[in-house]
């Protein structure tokens, strides 16, 4: 009997309609549903509430309720266990998704016959350096982003590639993402989309003060190193996925390299990367 783990994204599912109506889908097709304490109570279905980690453990897969940033915050929490995701879009864009909402009980079907495919999709680990020793085990599916804080004091940054000395760049920010998040703040910095299975990192500075900064990509193999150096004590912050965030000052050094976990993604309908591409970006 197969264990489905529902992870709904309560502001966009509103009432929890979307997640009752799937978790009857799911007992209908003599699977077991498991839902976080908070998600059961909220919804009324306290017996089939789960420790969030038991959910991520021990289903045989994932339902991701929402939007891609809901996605984002279950793969770097479920990518230690190899557990594939199902997403179900409830918002605008989707790309990491595979059904609208009105097609999910259709897509779960298919994942329980067997009727479907598995991406892994490269993540990103990362270590930042500060006067106080080290923070480790950073993980992104779609990127690290290094922004200035509220002031309007530009950061520098010294980029390194496998030690070797790239560029000194003097910009608001820069982003190092994997194909996957390419086509999210990276694209919208003017970066370059990447096709979502290739090996490569792309390094894309935020509105630099020079015309001469563009993108780099890289190797997934390469390790990128940026020494931030702001100016005075101006506060700058670290993010991985514009989830998780650290807000630090002084001098920094912060290495990315490939994750050693992967996030994988089902999908249970036959459009491929272009067509993805194509439909999403011409909403």
């Amino acid at each position: 009997m197969k264990k489905i783990g529902i992870v709904p994204n309560i502001d966009k599912d509103k009432d929890l309609a979307v997640t009752k109506r799937l978790v009857r889908h799911i007992l209908e097709k003599g699977c077991i549903p498991q839902l976080s304490e908070k998600i059961a109570e909220l919804a009324g279905l306290e017996m089939y509430a789960r420790k969030e980690y038991e959910i991520y453990e021990h289903s045989d897969f994932i339902i991701s309720l929402g939007g891609d940033g809901t996605i984002l915050g279950v793969g770097r929490k479920v990518c230690q266990y190899n557990i594939p995701i199902l997403g179900i879009n409830l918002g605008t864009l989707g790309f990491l998704t595979a059904e609208e909402k009105n097609r999910a009980e259709y897509a779960i079907d298919r994942v329980l016959m067997g009727d479907y495919k598995k991406e892994k999709r490269m993540m990103l680990q990362t270590s930042i350096a500060t006067d106080n020793g080290r923070i480790d085990g950073i993980n992104a599916l779609n990127d690290i982003c290094i922004t200035r804080g509220l002031l309007y004091k530009i950061l520098e940054f010294n980029v390194f590639v496998n030690d070797e000395y790239v560029n000194t760049l003097r910009a608001d920010g820069v982003i190092i993402c994997t194909p996957t998040g390419s086509t999210a703040y990276n694209l919208s910095a003017g970066g370059p989309v990447l096709k979502a299975d290739a090996q490569i990192i792309a390094i894309t500075p935020i509105a630099p003060h020079t015309l001469t900064s563009r993108s780099i990509v890289v190797s997934a193999d390469d390790v990128v190193t940026v020494e931030i150096n702001p100016r005075e004590d101006t506060a700058f912050t670290i993010s991985a996925d514009g989830q998780d965030s650290w807000s630090l000052t002084g001098k920094k050094v912060v290495q990315i390299r490939r994750a050693p976990v992967y996030t994988t993604i089902i999908k249970t309908n036959s459009q491929n990367f272009y067509d993805v591409l194509r439909h999403k970006l011409s909403k």
